[in-house]
């Protein structure tokens, strides 16, 4: 080869590392804008107008995304089963809980989901889903949406006793509540409360059973339980009043274990975590995400981005942080709650009690309690639901009537 050829294909290889190095610091510099336009200072939880403007930018993203569903499918959705205020006679409610089991009654829950101000998650691993239906008009009052519960919940497993490898075991038998809610106007009725309730129902553990007490675990091949004995969910912004003395006659039905530690991802955006991974693969590094590598794929991919971003220049500097931490740490704590299927949960988890003592809660009783206890009263003192435009539903998600 002669000199002159090995000298063009050297310079080429050289413009080639040049453009390399060029894009990696461009990602590098757009990762640490994008992080820059969210408040990195803390937030003590206690202002949800605030917080509900950092969910914001991640829900409006979202919706874009799903714009093409939202405008066609979701719309014809709104039409049919979002109810205005004149489609509700409050003595003719009457609660249908449905399981979800096909396309369509999905895309009602996906719908439904969308005009929460928390960004929509589709959960993970174990899922189990329901829309509260009004059985009088047809019209969707809320969802209940449940899947594999995280591992890491202190306050959940100091509850149950639970330590080390054997949290794995034992929380096969309990869920985490990712979505639960009514939509307007049935909010307006305190129909939050309906879903809250309906939670603890005979129903839902049998569509437990149903749907997985035949399965084996993927990641170790373990049968399932076909019992589910407990459910848990955090607030979204701090001390809760939706969980708040959640009672069926005399009994709560579920109670207040503490707040979480104020630590998570969710100023993290899918925009940001796409450029995150580009940054990681030019470097070979790839975190792997999906089914059987563990519910925290966000937090480790975050994580690991930071400390190799932390390697080119000095972060904690450039975003004046005293530690990386900070940077998933937003000090809002969460209010923890659980919501026990049985009387035994304790005993049963810890091997005190062979057999789980089931409560007894048919759906249609706590329904009709909720109807006379929580509904009733609401209807009476606050008519806004009666002015109720379900329009407004459209203008929220950025849909346009076609």
């Amino acid at each position: 080869m002669k000199s002159e050829e090995k000298a063009d294909i050297s310079n080429k290889s050289i413009e080639q590392v040049k453009k390399f190095e060029r894009k990696k610091k461009m990602l590098l510099n757009k990762i640490i804008r994008k992080i820059e336009e969210y408040p990195l200072h803390r937030n003590n939880g206690d202002d949800k107008d605030v917080l509900k403007k950092i969910h914001e930018k991640a829900r409006v993203e979202l919706l874009i995304k799903h714009r093409k569903f939202l405008t066609t499918r979701g719309n014809m959705i709104i039409d049919k089963y979002f109810a205005n205020g004149t489609d509700i006679i409050p003595e003719n409610i009457e609660p249908q809980l449905v399981p979800v089991r096909d396309k369509l009654q999905w895309d009602i829950f996906k719908t439904a989901r969308f005009t929460w101000s928390l960004p929509y998650t589709f959960g993970y691993g174990r899922r189990l889903c329901f829309l509260i239906m009004d059985r009088s008009n047809g019209k969707l009052i809320g969802i209940l949406g449940c899947q594999s519960p995280t591992l890491g919940l202190s306050l959940r497993n100091q509850w149950l006793g639970l330590k080390g490898r054997e949290k794995v075991y034992k929380l096969n038998e309990t869920m985490d509540i990712f979505t639960l809610g009514a939509v307007p106007p049935y909010n307006m009725l305190l129909g939050g409360k309906l879903v809250a309730m309906c939670s603890v129902s005979n129903e839902v553990r049998n569509f437990y059973k149903e749907k997985y007490g035949n399965r084996r675990t993927e990641m170790e091949d373990n049968p399932v339980s076909p019992n589910l004995i407990l459910l848990t969910t955090t607030s979204a912004y701090g001390r809760s009043s939706l969980y708040n003395r959640v009672k069926y006659k005399n009994e709560l039905l579920c109670f207040s274990l503490g707040y979480t530690k104020g630590i998570g991802t969710f100023k993290y955006t899918d925009e940001i975590c796409n450029l995150m991974k580009e940054y990681l693969l030019m470097d070979g590094i790839k975190v792997e995400g999906g089914y059987g590598n563990g519910p925290n794929y966000k937090f480790r991919l975050i994580n690991t981005t930071l400390r190799k971003i932390n390697e080119e220049i000095d972060i904690k500097k450039r975003l004046k942080v005293k530690s990386i931490n900070e940077l998933v740490q937003h000090d809002v704590q969460r209010e923890v709650f659980l919501f026990p299927l049985a009387a035994n949960v304790k005993e049963y988890v810890s091997g005190l009690d062979n057999e789980i003592k089931f409560h007894d809660y048919k759906f249609k009783e706590l329904a009709d309690y909720w109807k006379e206890r929580y509904m009733k009263n609401r209807a009476e003192s606050n008519t806004l639901w009666k002015k109720w435009d379900k329009g407004e539903i459209k203008r929220s998600l950025l849909i346009k009537d076609i």
